[in-house]
């Protein structure tokens, strides 16, 4: 046999499924979700967290103003017929481990985290007793659903736009070092996702976050959309817009062949869009109903 290049993958590797560890359903979203129209989006949300008897725990600990984020959801997830709603209070890094905040998270059927800055949910949440809990909950089948920042910080590693370079992370081209992975809840496995994707031209550095992990799947929401993703893998677009799902498990990048700044080139990876309504299998990687594929 002759043998194999340093870019080809094997045909056992190439077609295995992909790995997910216990998780109940994950509703990610794009940010800037409708609230007062149709709210497609957040009436999934409080119909998978039960309904009418529904018990809704926000974490608006990423805004910049906690307590007036957390108000606003309280009266958003009321208006659509949660038996209860309330906020957690986490202002310093001790808040996530007391009994407060456990309580309340543990008493939800459904937890939603809100938009922001994902650094102060990273410094105040990541490793704490509320993340474990807010983990917990979710592979014993509550809802957990985030928006914006609360997105990217569902899987196990979310992107820092953060870096040295000369060159913003938004519309940008793949560039070494213009993101950085840093630790998330976990909810998913080998996922990686971003927000505000098609708004704020993000396909850039979703691209280099793939090229230097090889093997993650990145899925970039658009605002107003968002992606259901069940206990069994599959995903499911909910809202107005898009979804972009690149699959990097094939992909040969130069990302550890260039200096940081410099330029990349990334192939044979699989660029995915998905409209309102279209499903996904995340663990076959493939879409369902189109272009072929099984239903």
């Amino acid at each position: 046999m002759g043998k194999q290049g340093a870019g080809e993958l094997s045909a056992p590797v190439a077609s295995a499924e992909a790995r997910r560890v216990c998780q109940g359903p994950v509703v990610p979203i794009g940010g800037a979700e409708d609230k007062d129209g149709g709210r497609e989006i957040l009436e999934r949300f409080v119909a998978l967290a039960g309904g009418k008897r529904a018990r809704i725990a926000i974490v608006p600990t990423a805004s910049e103003d906690p307590e007036e984020m957390g108000q606003r959801y309280v009266a958003v997830f009321r208006e659509l017929g949660a038996k209860a709603a309330d906020w957690v209070r986490i202002g310093e890094r001790s808040d996530a481990n007391a009994e407060p905040a456990l309580h309340l998270l543990g008493e939800a059927t459904g937890i939603f985290i809100t938009g922001g800055d994902q650094a102060r949910l990273v410094a105040l949440m990541a490793g704490t007793l509320a993340m474990e809990c807010i983990r917990l909950r979710n592979a014993d089948g509550v809802v957990v659903a985030g928006t914006s920042a609360g997105a990217s910080i569902l899987p196990a590693h979310l992107m820092s736009g953060e870096n040295a370079l000369p060159h913003n992370s938004n519309d940008a081209a793949v560039r070494k070092g213009m993101v950085e992975l840093v630790a998330g809840f976990g909810l998913l496995q080998d996922i990686l996702i971003d927000q505000h994707f098609s708004q704020r031209g993000r396909l850039g550095r979703l691209m280099t976050a793939y090229a230097a992990n090889p093997g993650l799947l990145g899925i970039g929401l658009d605002e107003d959309t968002a992606v259901l993703i069940t206990q069994d893998g599959m995903l499911e677009v909910l809202g107005s817009s898009m979804v972009t799902i690149v699959d990097g498990r094939n992909a040969v990048s130069d990302y550890y062949e260039r200096a940081v700044g410099e330029v990349l080139t990334v192939v044979n990876s699989h660029l995915f869009v998905l409209g309102p309504g279209r499903r996904f299998d995340l663990d076959a990687r493939q879409p369902i109903g189109i272009g072929g594929a099984p239903d």
